[in-house]
């Protein structure tokens, strides 16, 4: 063996650098390859069992992970569920999440209510979704931004307290809003309408509810 590495020095230095060279090539193209992945993506996945793939590369249920900014298609599937592929959007120095839950099968309805962990963890999503929905509604009554609004003074000379909450709730449609007054010394609804409308609300877009907590509720729409 000696020998030969002697005799065939110049083959074995010449193959001792190529194979240097493609180490480094590798290492480069991996180097380069890991600085391009700057889009960062956060899995959570009902249920834990579930298979996620992006563009046919297989993920777990629960992650975080980089990789390139771009378009992407999300495959989704679990034994015993109903699978779901949708479209993922991966943005440069962002965060992208991936928080879905998978339905049943009929035979397998009783999933979630048999392993609370699961329960858990789809009631999770479940919340970040309704939250993600509540935001975006948001866009369209911006006065929501400003609430819930509390007031409690006394007037000159401790007369007169004043006391009272506005603040709202997602209507059973889904898609509106009440504004909820809640007075809690009386006779300062006009007040909490001038309040609002001072911070820009155009309160023809929500059921106004007025609660008199010093007698009975009273609802009215504002005109």
């Amino acid at each position: 063996m000696l020998d030969f590495l002697v005799k065939h020095k110049k083959v074995v230095a010449v193959g001792g650098i190529l194979a240097l060279i493609l180490i480094i090539a590798v290492s480069v193209y991996f180097i380069v390859d890991d600085m391009a992945k700057t889009a960062k993506v956060k899995i959570i996945v009902a249920p834990s069992i579930a298979t996620v793939k992006i563009d046919g590369s297989s993920y777990g249920a629960y992650g975080e992970f980089r990789i390139r900014p771009g378009e992407y298609t999300v495959e989704i599937s679990a034994e015993g569920f109903k699978a779901k592929t949708g479209g993922l959007k991966a943005v440069e120095d962002e965060v992208t999440d991936i928080k879905v839950y998978l339905e049943p099968e009929d035979w397998n309805e009783n999933y979630y209510a048999e392993n609370p962990m699961e329960a858990t963890i789809l009631g999770d999503i479940k919340a970040a979704e309704n939250f993600a929905k509540l935001e975006a509604l948001k866009k369209d009554y911006p006065i929501l931004e400003k609430l819930p609004l509390d007031i409690d003074y006394y007037t000159k000379n401790y007369a007169k307290r004043v006391k009272y909450t506005i603040t709202y709730v997602l209507n059973e449609d889904g898609k509106s809003f009440t504004i909820i007054i809640m007075d809690y010394t009386g006779g300062n609804y006009e007040d909490a309408i001038e309040k609002l409308e001072a911070r820009g609300a155009d309160l023809k877009k929500y059921t106004i509810q007025y609660q008199n907590l010093t007698s009975e509720s009273e609802w009215g729409r504002a005109d």
